[in-house]
């Protein structure tokens, strides 16, 4: 009996650890994917198209250039995005939502290439709230 109850410490023990470990892993997550979509739309603003399609995942950017027939340095910037600045950032292990101050929402997965952006653009369908599905202008 004494046995198995210390092994059932050590297993709590391990638990709370990588509990910890994942905490501030996410945190970490949410300031990257903060980053990609800031440096997405300053991009975006200052017309460098290069450097805004360096945020989006290879689906994305793949997606995007079918849609147009052009490249995505192109047809990035002619998206119509209402922009804003991040308002808050949803980390859901591999996937983040990324909501902006204009009531868009982008989307970014984690890859290869790290946190990269997947939809951008999108609002609620019918709406507010936010758990709804979302009508994006761009998505993979």
């Amino acid at each position: 009996m004494h046995h198995a109850r210390a092994g059932l410490g050590l297993t709590l023990t391990v638990l709370a650890s990588v509990a910890t470990a994942a905490g501030c892993g996410r945190a970490d997550d949410e300031t990257t994917a903060r980053a990609v979509t800031d440096r997405f739309l300053a991009a975006l603003e200052s017309g460098d198209g290069e450097q805004a399609c360096a945020q989006l995942s290879p689906d994305t950017r793949a997606e995007l250039e079918k849609q147009e027939q052009r490249t995505c340095r192109e047809a990035v910037i002619d998206l119509e995005l209402a922009g804003g600045s991040v308002v808050q950032v949803h980390v859901y292990v591999l996937n983040a939502m990324v909501e902006l101050s204009s009531g868009e929402a982008a989307f970014l997965d984690h890859g290869e290439e790290g946190w990269r952006l997947s939809a951008i653009g999108c609002k609620p369908e019918g709406g507010k709230p936010a758990d709804r599905p979302h009508d994006c202008e761009l998505e993979s």
